[in-house]
Order: structure tokens, then sequence, then C-alpha cells
């Protein structure tokens, strides 16, 4: 896997597709390893002729993990870094979760970078719920103790909805493949959440949306509780010219478990941009 050493930080990427198709650059949420975007989204984006640029945020391995604190506007630096050693000027961007509060600074701060801008599952007002579970997360991380595996795999299956988590099949397949992950560990896992925190109790959280310039897509999942449908349409309708797009049936981890859905909503909006 190559890398790319910036001012902080050593960033890890892979490119697919025809490296002079117009490029995609798909942003990772929390935690997430890049190699998630491979489940779906990464094939729909080079079958439909993009050249997709996938890389690890800081603190996710195998990124470097440089000291926490860390913030979403050193993040959105890594990612124009990243972009600037691929000589890549101007790009389609697209953020799920925390990855898209990534891809909302890009938009807002470097319009001259971004052809479009997709936001999947972040861009809402905050949720009483979305800052007291992140607020957990980081007291958690600063104990620094390397809690049972299982309990990191069950904090992945929380995003499920309630009719995934009654089902034992379901459920026991999601531990299968995630049950044995080694503990995040810091600073990495301590960096990522202070960020979100610090994002998600923001007092100028979303002054930004109304001056945002370039073609945006906020996608919502029906199950999202960390950024519910109707706080995205809110959040939508204050960017201008914002297209909405909710796929039923889903839930946070919808570019993973419902990858084809979400990579033809992004085929669709790269293709009128």
């Amino acid at each position: 896997m190559p890398t790319v050493n910036l001012p902080e930080v050593t960033i890890a990427y892979d490119e697919f597709g025809a490296a002079d198709a117009p490029p995609v650059a798909l942003i990772c949420g929390c935690g997430q390893p890049a190699l998630a975007w491979q489940v779906g989204v990464v094939a729909a984006l080079v079958a439909a002729g993009y050249r997709v640029v996938t890389f690890d945020n800081r603190g996710v391995a195998p990124s470097s993990s440089p000291p926490a604190p860390y913030t979403v506007d050193a993040m959105a630096a890594d990612a124009l870094g990243l972009l600037d050693h691929l000589q890549i000027p101007v790009a389609r961007i697209a953020g799920h979760s925390m990855g898209g509060w990534i891809a909302e600074t890009l938009a807002a701060r470097h319009p001259d970078r971004v052809r479009a801008a997709a936001f999947l599952g972040s861009c809402n007002p905050p949720t009483s719920w979305e800052k007291a579970i992140t607020t957990v997360e980081r007291d958690l991380a600063h104990l620094d103790y390397d809690l049972p595996r299982l309990f990191y795999a069950t904090e992945t299956l929380r995003y499920l909805p309630n009719k995934d988590l009654q089902d034992d099949a379901v459920v026991d397949t999601w531990l299968m493949l995630i049950g044995d992950q080694e503990p995040w560990s810091n600073p990495g896992r301590l960096g990522q959440y202070e960020a979100c925190l610090a994002w998600s109790t923001d007092p100028e959280h979303g002054t930004a949306w109304s001056a945002i310039a370039v073609p945006c897509l906020v996608m919502a999942y029906e199950h999202d509780v960390d950024s519910p449908p109707a706080r995205a349409r809110e959040a939508a309708a204050m960017i201008p010219g914002a297209r909405y797009v909710e796929i039923p049936d889903t839930s946070h981890l919808a570019p993973f478990t419902h990858a084809d859905a979400v990579g033809a909503a992004l085929v669709e909006f790269f293709a009128a941009t």
C-alpha cells in the first residue's frame, strides 16, 4: 500500500480505475478502515468510469497516529495533501460519518478543489444521542484501556436497525466478521473521538452550510441514529441547491451493508456534476 509523508502524518492510500479517469476521493468515518469502501462502493464508481482514491485517516493503521488531539480541519488538510501528492487539482469527494464532516469542510473552504461533494450519514444538526455517545467514546479512550474484543464488535452492531439486532443469523454473521478485531489503540482512537466531539459540540455548527457553492448530495439512511433523516433533510435545505437522497431500510452502516444502493446513488449524482 503506497504512502505519502505529510507535515504531521503518514497517510496510506490506494487507487482504483484508470489513471486518466475523473477522480473521486472517498473519505472514511471515525475508526473506519479504508478497506471497507471495497465492499461495493469502489467497484460501482470504477465501473462508472471514475478513478477512485481511498485512504486511511490519521489515527487508523496503516496510516500513522500522531499525538492527539486531532481536528476535522487537520484531517481535511491531510486529504488535500494526498490530492496534491497525486497531482489531482480538483476531485469529486464523498465522505461517510466523520468523513462527511471532512468532505463538508473541503467543500466549504476549498471549493476550487471540489467538483462535487456527497455527505453520507453525516450532515445534520447534532443530536443529543450523537453528543452523548461521542462523549462516552472520548472518555473511554482517555482511560487508555483495551476492553474485550466483543465490546468493540458490539459498538459496531449498535448501528444496525432493531430488526437486524433481533435476528440471530444477522448478529452472528457480523460477529464472525468483526468479533476478533484488534482493539483500536491510542493515540488514534483518542484523537479521532476528540475531533468528533469537538465537531458535534461546536456552537457554530452548520453556519457554513448556506455558503457552500459546489454541488452537494446529502445522503440519509432510514434507521440512522447518528444522522436521522429528519435532521439530514433540515441540513440539506440549508445548502444551496443540495440534492437529498434517503435510502430506505438502511442504517448508519449503509455504505457497507447496502453498498450497491449507495454506489448507485453516488454514480447518479456525480454523473450530473
